[in-house]
C-alpha cells in the first residue's frame, strides 16, 4: 500500500465518523431542541463534573463532539502529520471530553497561547502536536472565567481569553518536565502537568470566588451509546481480521509491551493489530459498564473513548485489568461508595497500565488500589479546571511506585 493510499483511507474513515455524528445530531432531537441545547453546551461553566447530555441533551452533544473533533483533526491535517497511534488516543480523549467539559469554542484559545509559545521559542508545532491536542484538557479554565463566575461578561469574556491564553503558553514547558517526574508510567501526562496549572489558578481564584461545581450526570441515553460503542468495537475487530487475516501473529507483540510512554502500537505491529486491540479494549470497557452495573453518562463515555483511544497508545487487556482489579478491591474493601467519582477512577485508572506491564500483575493492582484513594483529593486540590483529573492522580501514584520498584527491579529503567 502506498504512503498516498493510506492518507485516503484515512481520509475516507475520518470522513465517516464526521458525518455520522453530524447525521445523529440533526435526527435524533427537532433541530430547535438540539441548537438551543448547543448554545447551552457553550455558555456553560464546563467545570468537572459538567455532563453535556444533561445541559444539552444528546443531539447537542453529538454537534459538540463533531464540531471538536473536527477542529483538532484540522489542526492535525494542517500541520501535514498522519494519524499515528499517538495521535489517534488524543483524538478519542478529545471525543470522548467533549461529552463532559471541552466545546468547540472553550479550546481556542488554548490552541492559541501554544502558537504563541512556538512563535517566541522558534519552536517547530509538529512537535508538540501531543501537548497542543490534549491541551484542552484545561479548556473549563475559559469557561468558568467567562461564565461561571457570575459577572459582566464584557469583563469576564475577555478575562477567560486572556487567562487561557497564558495557560496555553505555559504549558508546553512545563509539560516536558512533567514527564520526567513519573518517567512516562502515566499515560495521562498532560493531565498531570495541567493539574499542577490548575492547583495553582484554583488557589487564585478561591482568593476572590466561590468555585462551584456540579455532580450531575444524566443516564438517560445509555442504550443508545451501549450499543453503539458494541458496534464500533465489533467493527473494528472485523475490519482487523477482513485487512490481515493472520493478524492473531502480529497481535501478541502488543500485549507484550508494558505500554510505557511513549509506545505506540501502530510502530510496534501494525495499524491492523492495533486496530483489534481498539475494538478489544472497546468492548472490555463495555464489559465493565455491566459489571459495575452503572448507566453510561457524559463522563463514563468520555472515560470509554479514552480508552478506546489509549489502545492505541499503551493500553491493552494485559496490563489495564491489574491496575483496574486493583481500583475495584479499593471499593471491595473501604466505605468508599461506587458513586460517579469511583466510577471514573475506575475507568480511567487504566493510565496506569505501564506500570503492570512492566513490574507485573501485582504491582497493577497496588497501583490500582492507591488511585482510586487519591483520585478525590487530586480533584480537590486542583478544583475541577484539569478534566483529565484521573491524569493529576496518576502522575504522583506513577512517580512514587516506578521509584520504588525501579529500586528493585532486575533491569533498570532508561531514564527519561
Amino acid at each position: 500500500m502506498t504512503h498516498l493510499s493510506k492518507f485516503k483511507k484515512q481520509d475516507l474513515f475520518i470522513a465517516s465518523i464526521f458525518a455520522v455524528l453530524i447525521i445523529l445530531a440533526f435526527i435524533v432531537e427537532p433541530l430547535e431542541t438540539m441548537f438551543s441545547g448547543f448554545v447551552q453546551i457553550l455558555v456553560s461553566p464546563s467545570i468537572l463534573l459538567s455532563d453535556y447530555l444533561l445541559i444539552g441533551g444528546l443531539g447537542a452533544t453529538l454537534l459538540n463532539v463533531a464540531l471538536t473533533l473536527m477542529l483538532n483533526v484540522g489542526i492535525v491535517y494542517a500541520l501535514k502529520l498522519r494519524i499515528t497511534g499517538p495521535i489517534f488516543a488524543c483524538l478519542l480523549t478529545i471525543a470522548g471530553f467533549a461529552f463532559f467539559g471541552k466545546n468547540i469554542f472553550n479550546a481556542i484559545p488554548i490552541y492559541f497561547g501554544i502558537y504563541l509559545y512556538s512563535i517566541v521559542t522558534k519552536s517547530d508545532l509538529k512537535g508538540r502536536i501531543l501537548v497542543i491536542l490534549l491541551s484542552s484538557g484545561i479548556s473549563p479554565i475559559v469557561s468558568f472565567l467567562m461564565f461561571g463566575l457570575g459577572i459582566e461578561l464584557y469583563f469576564s469574556i475577555p478575562l477567560g481569553i486572556a487567562t487561557g491564553v497564558l495557560v496555553g503558553f505555559i504549558l508546553p514547558a512545563f509539560n516536558a518536565h512533567a514527564l520526567k517526574f513519573h518517567q512516562g508510567y502515566n499515560l495521562y501526562n498532560t493531565g498531570f502537568s495541567m493539574g499542577v496549572l490548575s492547583m495553582l489558578l484554583t488557589g487564585i481564584i478561591s482568593a476572590f470566588a466561590t468555585i462551584n461545581r456540579s455532580v450531575e450526570v444524566y443516564g438517560g441515553y445509555h442504550t443508545p451509546l451501549l450499543i453503539a460503542t458494541v458496534i464500533v468495537s465489533v467493527a473494528m475487530i472485523i475490519a482487523a481480521f477482513v485487512f490481515n487475516p493472520r493478524i492473531y501473529k502480529l497481535y501478541p507483540e502488543i500485549l507484550k509491551k508494558s505500554g510505557r510512554l511513549m509506545t505506540d502500537f501502530v510502530q510496534v505491529a501494525g495499524r491492523d493489530a492495533t486496530m483489534l486491540n481498539v475494538g478489544i479494549m472497546g468492548l472490555l470497557s463495555i464489559g465493565l459498564v455491566l459489571l459495575l452495573e452503572v448507566q453510561i453518562n457524559g463522563p463514563i463515555m468520555g472515560a470509554i473513548l479514552t480508552i478506546i483511544g489509549f489502545a492505541a497508545f499503551g493500553k491493552h487487556p494485559m496490563n489495564s485489568i491489574p491496575v483496574v482489579m486493583g481500583a475495584m478491591i479499593a471499593v471491595a474493601i473501604t466505605p468508599i461508595e461506587l458513586t460517579i467519582g469511583p466510577i471514573l477512577a475506575i475507568f480511567f485508572v487504566t493510565g496506569l497500565a505501564p506500570i503492570a506491564g512492566r513490574y507485573g500483575f501485582m504491582a497493577g493492582l497496588l497501583a490500582g488500589f492507591i488511585h482510586l484513594l487519591i483520585t478525590p483529593l487530586a480533584l480537590a486540590f486542583q478544583g475541577g479546571f484539569d478534566l483529565y483529573n484521573n491524569g493529576f492522580a496518576a502522575g504522583f501514584v506513577a512517580a512514587l511506585l516506578s521509584s520504588v520498584f525501579s529500586r528493585f527491579s532486575k533491569t533498570q529503567d532508561v531514564t527519561l
